[in-house]
Formats: structure tokens, C-alpha cells, sequence
């Protein structure tokens, strides 16, 4: 017997939740997830064939940065938001740089270069890494924090050209041209 109270250590057990998540399989914790984005009002009841794809295609984007199941609807509920009802968050706006606007204009312009059939992460990271860090002369850590905040809304989230990808062309550039346009007539 051990004379010290039995306490639940809740980091802990947060923790190996993480490690848990982490060693499923893509495909069956992409079925875990269905129901906690119902419940967190992301899906309705009847999910569609494309949001159980996009779901499936998001799931390897989260599925190292979740503690919990929970956490779902919180990482992956901006690609089933209309562009129009994304809210950016008040601490997505906070650390944007120096001018975000210039930033937002050079990645609307690289991303309207970019063909359609060739619109993936990879060439979207090269378009943009050249465009914004290599010529505009910016800081990786503070080149990206614009675009992120406009493709989600949130200061953090999933990866950022892979979740432009998942979105497509179209719905990036309604993003950032929403959120350059904000940012414009605040200043």
C-alpha cells in the first residue's frame, strides 16, 4: 500500500491519448473523427461522400498535432466553412508582420500563376517560399503567418500548403483576397 492519495495525472494521461492517436491507422482514425465533427457541428448527420474524401485526406494533416479526438473540430472545421463564414480569429490578427498586406498581394499573385492541374503543396511551397522569403527578404517564421491566418482563420493550424491544396485554388484565393481586403481598410 502506498500511504500517498491516488490522484489522475491529467497531462499524463493527455499524453499517452496523443500516442494512442498517433498509432492509428489513417484510415480508421478518419472514421473516429466523423463523429466528433458532428458533434462540434462541422457535419451534419448525413456526411457526403466528398466531406468523409476530405476527411480522409485532412486526417494525416492532424493526426500528429491532436491530444484528443475532441480537438477535430477546432483543427479541421475551416475546410468545411464556406469561404464567405470563415471568422478569423483576434489571435490569428495579432503577429502578421511588419506588412501583411504585401505579403497577402505576393502570394495572390504567385497563387494566380499557378495552373490548376498544379495546384499542390509542393509547388505551392516553392512559389511561395521563393516569392515571399527569398525575394520579399522576409523570416520563414513570420512569411507564412498571414496566409495561415487567412486559409483558417487560427494562429496556428494543419500545414499550410497542404491545406490550400485541400481547399483548391479558388477557395485560397477567396481566403487571402478576404482577409488582404480587411487588413487594408483597417489601416
Amino acid at each position: 500500500m502506498n500511504p500517498n492519495p491516488a490522484r489522475v495525472d491529467l497531462k499524463k494521461a493527455t499524453a499517452i491519448n496523443a500516442d494512442h492517436i498517433r498509432l492509428l491507422p489513417e484510415a480508421e482514425l478518419s472514421e473516429r473523427l466523423i463523429p466528433y465533427l458532428q458533434t462540434g457541428g462541422i457535419l451534419g448527420e448525413e456526411i457526403t461522400e466528398a466531406q468523409r474524401a476530405l476527411v480522409s485526406a485532412a486526417t494525416p494533416l492532424v493526426q500528429t498535432r491532436m491530444n484528443l479526438l475532441g480537438e477535430a473540430p477546432e483543427l479541421m472545421g475551416f475546410l468545411f466553412i464556406a469561404d464567405e463564414d470563415l471568422v478569423v480569429q483576434e489571435d490569428a490578427l495579432k503577429k502578421l508582420g511588419d506588412d501583411p498586406v504585401a505579403v497577402l498581394d505576393r502570394a495572390i499573385s504567385e497563387i494566380e500563376s499557378v495552373p490548376e492541374e498544379s495546384f499542390a503543396a509542393a509547388a505551392l511551397e516553392e512559389a511561395l517560399r521563393a516569392a515571399i522569403i527569398e525575394e520579399m527578404g522576409i523570416k520563414p517564421r513570420l512569411a507564412f503567418g498571414p496566409l495561415r491566418s487567412a486559409i483558417s482563420g487560427r494562429r496556428v493550424s494543419p500545414p499550410l500548403f497542404e491545406s490550400m491544396e485541400l481547399l483548391g485554388k479558388p477557395s485560397s484565393l477567396a481566403r487571402l483576397r478576404s482577409l488582404r481586403e480587411r487588413l487594408a481598410t483597417a489601416a
